[in-house]
């Protein structure tokens, strides 16, 4: 008798990654270090941090950030890759099949906070979970998770001290 091709197909399904939106926030590997331009190695990479130089790119930037340029070399090997992005302050995370991946943190007003997981999939770096966070929120008394802010924002210290922010959702980017 020959197997039905669902049979294959619902083992696959039945072990598959569990949704990223209920996985626990990726170790920590590394700070980045203050200022705009600058590079350190973690491990077998080597990352470097920087401003593009475009002024069209620059002028895209603002209150959530300035737009940063982050590209990570293998140092034993020829795999590089980098990623542009609109950001308060970054961290250099455990990685997701054999690739470092990168916490991105922007502002948005009135208190808004997200912070965004990028991994290296499909030959880029990509936006795959973005969660979202308040500053001053109703959540205060209701146990809502909390995160910290990078301690380094360009070379500027976070914020009011690096205050508080409490979870409100995770949102998958869509394509």
């Amino acid at each position: 008798m020959k197997t039905p091709i669902w049979f294959f197909l619902s083992i696959a399904v039945c072990q598959a990654e569990p949704s990223i939106k209920n996985m626990e926030w990726p170790e920590r590997l590394r700070e980045f270090p203050a200022g705009d331009d600058f590079t350190f190695v973690s491990g077998d990479y080597d990352v470097s941090h920087s401003i593009p130089k475009d002024t069209k790119i620059q002028a895209a930037g603002g209150s959530g950030g300035p737009i940063v340029k982050i590209t990570i070399k293998d140092r034993n090997g020829s795999w590089h890759a980098s990623l542009t992005t609109q950001s308060v302050g970054e961290r250099l995370l455990a990685p997701y099949l054999g690739r470092p991946q990168i916490e991105v943190w922007g502002r948005g007003g009135g208190g808004s906070w997200t912070r965004e997981l990028y991994r290296y999939v499909n030959g880029e770096y990509r936006s795959v979970r973005i969660d979202q966070f308040e500053q001053h929120p109703p959540h205060e008394n209701q146990k809502a998770s909390t995160a910290t802010l990078p301690d380094e924002f360009h070379g500027k210290a976070p914020p009011e001290g690096n205050p508080t922010l409490y979870f409100v959702e995770t949102r998958i980017p869509s394509e």
